[in-house]
């Protein structure tokens, strides 16, 4: 038996791989130069899920997939307008000048018609007809008020020459010919001047000479006076016209003075006037349902302004607002009949708010009485 160790044989090195993987770099901490890359911060939101990221490569059949389909053929230029314009139709230049023209036209007409339809420099006529049982003959009165100051023609020519030919019995004055604050009034007295030549005249006050009379020293009721004008203010007379005897009355306190200023001539008138009974008052809001003061009185004609037809007026829906009226003002215009009352309310024949008189001309009122 041999004393030698077996000899033991080295296992065999197995083969390296022909592309060895590289060792992943380690950040060198003694080379300061190469800044260590700072990991990445969380998502903000943790719970939203991350997409997968795309392979590196794609699979080999989808690959041969899609170089086997058939690429998609690029649309000609004339197919990619939106509004491609048909071969043979000749491109339509755009005649900007003549655009304009139109367009200036629509507006020029448009101009004209607010123009005519906030004209106030000609007036129209109503003509009113009733039958009266206390009027024994014909009577035929003209009645103008809100004037503002406004003329229609030199004088007033066009307005004077129309009621001379209308042939009134007498003429009545509404009011509010004058403006308030305004001292001259040198228009309303040459109108008075000639009206007087016509017929006779019987002036009711209106808020704008009541106001000046009461604070600004105004001489208008003098001054209409000498005329030959009868002032009807907070006082009533007996007149006789075509055998008919009238007791014309002008109520010149606002409705909020009523109880305390106005209740006084209103007791004289009622006791009395035992004949028809015509009075002035300004404000129509006096036979107002709801809050008239004179609603349930007995008068047989009021004459009243004030409202100026409700200054705008709609088709189909009518006088639009008034100050003191509201919108869609009761009695803004027209005639109606109140109780026992005929309640005739002119229009006007001026204005003097800025607003203007829209589709509302200035109107000359005409009452025949039989």
């Amino acid at each position: 038996m041999s004393d030698q160790l077996p000899e033991f044989k080295k296992p065999p090195v197995s083969a390296q791989p022909s592309n060895p993987e590289p060792a992943k770099e380690t950040p060198d901490k003694q080379n300061p130069g190469k800044p260590e890359k700072p990991a990445k911060k969380p998502a903000f939101f943790p719970f939203r899920k991350k997409k997968p990221s795309a392979p590196e490569t794609a699979p080999e059949a989808e690959i041969t997939e899609k170089l086997a389909a058939p690429a998609k053929p690029e649309k000609p230029e004339n197919e990619k307008k939106l509004n491609p314009r048909p071969k043979g139709v000749p491109k339509v230049k755009r005649n900007w000048p003549l655009r304009i023209l139109v367009v200036l036209m629509v507006f020029a007409g448009l101009f004209f018609v607010y123009q005519r339809l906030t004209d106030i420099s000609d007036f129209v006529i109503s003509f009113y007809s009733f039958d009266e049982q206390k009027i024994t003959s014909p009577i035929r009165m003209a009645f103008l008020s809100d004037l503002h100051l406004n003329e229609f023609g030199e004088d007033n020519i066009e307005l004077v020459n129309t009621i001379a030919e209308l042939k009134p019995d007498l003429i009545i004055v509404g009011g509010d010919m004058n403006m308030m604050k305004n001292p001259d009034t040198s228009i309303v007295l040459t109108l008075c001047r000639q009206l007087v030549e016509i017929a006779p005249v019987y002036y009711g006050m209106g808020n704008h000479e009541y106001d000046d009379v009461l604070f600004r020293s105004s001489t208008i009721i003098a001054d209409l006076s000498a005329l030959g004008v009868n002032v009807l203010s907070n006082k009533y007379m007996t007149i006789q016209v075509n055998g008919n005897l009238i007791d014309i009355g002008g109520l010149s306190e606002t409705m909020d003075q009523f109880d305390q200023y106005g209740i006084k001539f209103w007791k004289k008138y009622d006791e009395g006037a035992k004949n028809y009974r015509l009075l002035l008052v300004h404000d129509p809001g006096y036979f107002r349902s709801g809050m008239g003061k004179l609603r349930e009185k007995n008068i047989d004609l009021a004459l009243c302004g004030h409202y100026h037809g409700g200054q705008i007026v709609i088709p189909i829906i009518g006088p639009l607002y008034h100050p003191q009226g509201g919108f869609r003002p009761e009695l803004a215009g027209g005639y109606e009949r109140v109780g026992d009352t005929l309640v005739v309310t002119s229009r006007g024949l001026g204005n003097h708010s800025k607003l203007p008189r829209f589709n509302n001309p200035p109107e000359l009122v005409i009452i025949d009485l039989y």
